[in-house]
């Protein structure tokens, strides 16, 4: 499928992602794209982005310590995000906490694990 394609490549870290050039470039129709998105993923496509650009953003800050130390603001738009607000909103609504305390609890888990292994 495509969209698995798509998901391998990372391309949905682009800002300027959005359904219609995600479309253009499946060579189909915005509607067409939107219908398989839902009917696949169960998300709309909004949701769906935002989904595969957090659970990346979260990958990358367990396996990259220095992302643990930068801003919010500069993690939002990393990974693609316009505003922080809304990659805000995404985070909580993919994890169930906010960005910041995340990256807290990411850090004490790894702390923990240090301390039992050490």
């Amino acid at each position: 499928l495509k969209l698995d394609k798509f998901e391998k490549s990372e391309r949905f870290l682009k800002k300027d992602m959005n359904l219609s050039y995600l479309a253009s470039s499946f060579d189909t129709n915005p509607n067409y794209l939107s219908t398989i998105i839902n009917q696949h993923k169960g998300k709309n496509f909004n949701n769906y982005l935002n989904g595969l650009r957090i659970h990346y953003l979260v990958k990358v800050l367990y396996k990259e310590p220095i992302f643990r130390q930068y801003k919010i603001s500069y993690l939002s738009e990393y990974c693609g995000f316009a505003s922080r607000d809304v990659f805000g909103i995404a985070f909580k609504k993919e994890t169930g906490m906010t960005p910041s305390y995340f990256i807290d609890q990411l850090k004490i888990d790894l702390q923990n694990d240090v301390e039992k292994t050490g």
